[in-house]
């Protein structure tokens, strides 16, 4: 007779786990495996934004690693305070701004959001890749000025980083 904790199989486990905690259960991706992961870094978000598992593949797995560390989750939080300052601030300088009136009219969630980066919990690589998104790219919601296509994609990121699907909502 057998006494004490019986542990289910590693795989059993490791499908259960936030992405960010399932790589700690398996082995650490080496640096030729990150490196390839931060060259491919915008095509593994995509991946990650579609819902694509994080351990499907060791540069997938190492994305997610970096989008849900503390430093990069902090680095994300900063560049969601500063779209909304910039949003608030004169649009004299040459770089490129977001949009004034869709920013303001989400400046509440967007601060929320910043602040759930900051905040203690595992968070989904997948809702974080999108909100990555939306802060760098240029044709994003946040830059073009569509106010209610910045709520939707804000709602579908937060719904993504708590690893919540929202059904008829495309990030």
């Amino acid at each position: 007779m057998i006494v004490g904790n019986a542990r289910e199989p590693r795989e059993n486990r490791v499908g259960r786990l936030a992405p960010a905690s399932a790589w700690k259960l398996l082995d650490r991706p080496g640096p030729a495996v990150r490196l390839a992961a931060r060259v491919h870094a915008e095509r593994l978000d995509r991946a990650l934004i579609a819902g694509g598992d994080p351990l499907a593949s060791r540069q997938l797995a190492a994305r997610a690693a970096r989008l849900t560390s503390r430093r990069f989750r902090t680095l994300l939080a900063a560049g969601l305070d500063q779209l909304v300052r910039s949003a608030q601030g004169p649009a004299g300088s040459p770089r490129v701004h977001p949009h004034r009136d869709s920013t303001l009219a989400n400046a509440e969630e967007l601060r929320e959001l910043a602040s759930v980066l900051r905040g203690p919990a595992p968070l989904y690589a997948g809702g974080i890749a999108a909100l990555g998104a939306l802060v760098s790219d240029p044709g994003s919601p946040a830059y073009l000025g569509d106010r209610d296509a910045l709520a939707r994609r804000l709602r579908v990121a937060r719904a993504a980083m708590s690893g919540r699907q929202i059904a008829g909502l495309q990030t």
